[in-house]
């Protein structure tokens, strides 16, 4: 049986990085249930949707449903390895859930098997509007401060610049100054503490941070961190930093923002290159030193002035 990982924020809680961090949830091996959720057909199972009577057998389901999300079922049980897999949409947002067998409990996130496939988006692509499409016309290009979207690209490099230079992020500083890939939860603390101590280099041009969002306390602050995420990825790159001093000062997404039709989707796209440079929690850094080496580090270092000083121009 292939192991699973899921990238998630609804694990229980390990321990702290000693760096100080947001823990990110530690992978999990699911045992499959015996119990046949969704009929083992042939081919790709089409998501359905859920019934209240559906809903009504699941405190889980009851719990999702509560604030107004549309529910489907998405995959089967040999594709989601005996869970349940759930897709939950609110206007433009929507996040995947997986549940526990005894239907009491979800895990929300992404599912991946052992090669690093991406169970959850070949189960939710046949749903429209969810994996977005993007036309290139040979001989014309984006506007300069369009809204955020990186295309995501196949790293065939462990680089972690490289792959951290393929997420969805915002910039904060100027184009001149050596640049730290900055990983964080908008609501966890640690992320927030990080900002803070790097400031004072990014205003005077000693660093510049390319701020790349992701959602992983959504189980600490009842489900805040995800609208949050999604509400920064919904403006341009230079405009993401103020829409997260915002969310700081609310504690929880701008209710005045509507979120970009494609915030969600980037959201899973970060979530999937973290998990590519091996995150374990908020903040995570990731650099080029002078020497052309990638480093990714949980947290802070102690002495910042000597971080600054050793990445590349």
């Amino acid at each position: 049986m292939r192991r699973i990982l899921l990238t998630t924020s609804l694990f229980l809680m390990p321990q702290l990085a000693s760096a100080g961090q947001c823990p990110a949830p530690a992978p999990q091996d699911n045992t499959p249930s015996p119990a046949v959720i969704v009929p083992d057909v042939p081919g790709p199972v089409p998501p359905r949707p859920l019934s209240e009577v559906d809903i009504s057998q699941s405190p889980a389901l009851q719990r999702i449903s509560s604030r107004g999300a549309s529910l489907w079922e998405i995959g089967d049980v040999t594709t989601n390895h005996g869970l349940r897999g759930i897709f939950a949409r609110n206007g433009q947002s929507f996040r995947t859930f997986y549940l526990t067998p005894d239907l009491q409990a979800e895990v929300g996130g992404v599912m991946w098997d052992a090669n690093g496939h991406n169970i959850t988006r070949d189960t939710v692509a046949m749903i429209p509007g969810v994996i977005p499409t993007v036309k290139w016309t040979p001989g014309q290009s984006g506007k300069p401060d369009q809204t955020i979207g990186q295309t995501e690209g196949h790293e065939a490099s462990s680089d972690a610049t490289k792959i951290m230079a393929s997420a969805a992020y915002g910039i904060f500083g100027t184009e001149k100054a050596p640049r730290l890939y900055l990983v964080v939860d908008p609501l966890c603390p640690y992320s927030i503490r990080a900002l803070q101590s790097l400031e004072p280099y990014v205003d005077k041009g000693a660093l510049q941070l390319a701020i790349v969002p992701i959602a992983i306390n959504d189980y600490e602050n009842n489900n805040n961190s995800t609208p949050a995420a999604q509400a920064m990825l919904s403006v341009g790159q230079k405009q993401m930093i103020d829409v997260w001093r915002q969310i700081i000062t609310l504690n929880h997404a701008p209710a005045d923002r509507a979120q970009g039709a494609t915030s969600g989707m980037q959201l899973q796209l970060n979530l999937q290159k973290a998990h590519m440079i091996g995150l374990r929690g908020t903040p995570t850094i990731v650099w080029r030193d002078r020497n052309g080496k990638a480093h990714v580090q949980s947290g802070l270092p102690d002495n910042l002035d000597s971080l600054i000083v050793d990445i590349a121009p």
